[in-house]
This record gives C-alpha cells, sequence and structure tokens, in this order.
C-alpha cells in the first residue's frame, strides 16, 4: 500500500496528548525515515530495523515516510512518553511492507512501547477514556473505529476490537503486556 494515516495518543504531564501518524512508500532510495520526532526518531527507526531483521521480516524495497503530526518535537518529555507512539509506527511499517493481515488501518487506534525484545507496553485505556475517545474519532472514521488492544483488555462496546496478538502473530504473543 502506498500511503495510509492513523490516529494514536500518548500520555504527557498527566493527560492523553493526540497525534496522527501517516506514512507513505516511495521508490526512491530504499530505507525507513521517521519525521516529526526530532532526536527520538533514529533511535525508533532503529528499533523497527532491528526487530524486523530478528523476525525474519523483509520489506520490498522501497522508500518508507513515517509521519507523526501534532506539537512532538518541542516537548520536554519526562519519562520516555513519545516512544508510546512506537506500536502504531510499527504498525504502519509493517502494513506498508505488506506484512501484517489487516487491510486498513485508517479507521484504528493504538498505542504502545515496544521493546528490543518484543515486549509490548500497551497504553492502558479505562472505559470512560476510551468513550471519550471513541467519540473523538467516531467523526473522522470512514466505518466504525476499531481499538487494536491485548485480548485481554476491557474495550468499550462501541469500538471494534482487533487483538494485538494475532495481527502481530507468535514472536509477539508471548511478550504482550497489558
Amino acid at each position: 500500500m502506498g500511503f495510509m494515516r492513523m490516529s494514536c495518543k500518548f500520555p504527557y504531564q498527566g493527560h492523553l496528548e493526540k497525534a496522527d501518524v501517516f506514512g507513505y512508500t516511495t521508490k526512491g532510495i530504499p530505507g525507513i525515515e521517521i519525521v516529526g520526532l526530532g532526536k527520538h526518531g533514529r533511535q525508533m527507526k532503529e528499533k523497527f530495523i532491528y526487530l524486523s531483521k530478528e523476525r525474519g521480516i523483509r520489506y520490498p524495497h522501497l522508500r518508507y515516510i513515517l509521519c507523526v503530526e501534532g506539537e512532538i518535537e518541542g516537548k520536554k518529555f519526562k519519562n520516555e512518553e513519545f516512544r508510546y507512539l512506537e506500536l502504531p509506527l510499527l504498525l504502519m511499517l509493517w502494513k506498508m511492507a505488506d506484512v501484517l493481515p489487516i487491510y486498513e488501518l485508517t479507521d484504528c487506534f493504538a498505542a504502545g512501547k515496544i521493546s528490543i525484545q518484543g515486549e509490548i507496553d500497551y497504553l492502558q485505556l479505562p472505559l470512560r477514556a476510551q468513550e471519550h475517545l471513541f467519540q473523538e474519532l467516531g467523526q473522522e472514521c470512514v466505518g466504525i473505529p476499531k481499538l487494536i488492544a491485548p485480548r485481554q483488555m476491557p474495550v468499550c462496546p462501541d469500538f471494534g476490537h482487533i487483538h494485538l496478538e494475532e495481527l502481530l502473530g507468535p514472536t509477539f504473543r508471548e511478550n504482550l503486556h497489558a
């Protein structure tokens, strides 16, 4: 797929900040570029390359551009909160490379940190926060908004629920934290 976008949130100073992520591919020099995270983008890119190589994932020889839109670069992060953007960016990268068994990410929401061991620390959203998120996303979505989350995570009945374990496959399943 040539281009896509996805909504996500990350914790910052006691509340959730919204960020839209989008990406596209070109036939330029093959590689991965992450724009909008400043100095944090390089570290994330290298982690994605490592996780992909470790799992034997091969990309078509394209240039993958991943962009984060929002006021991220100027923020002073205390606890690496920006890392909650790792999961949606990795999902987007792998979808653009036709690695994930999912048709579309546009109406999906995900947020989580990924360790280099493949452990996912998913952003915990209480049902009330999910209801607010549903109202916010529902205005932008064509279909029903879907939450990409661990199977055991309680999900607001208004959301569709895509199980993270099934989407990422067995290499992440045993390392999933909820």
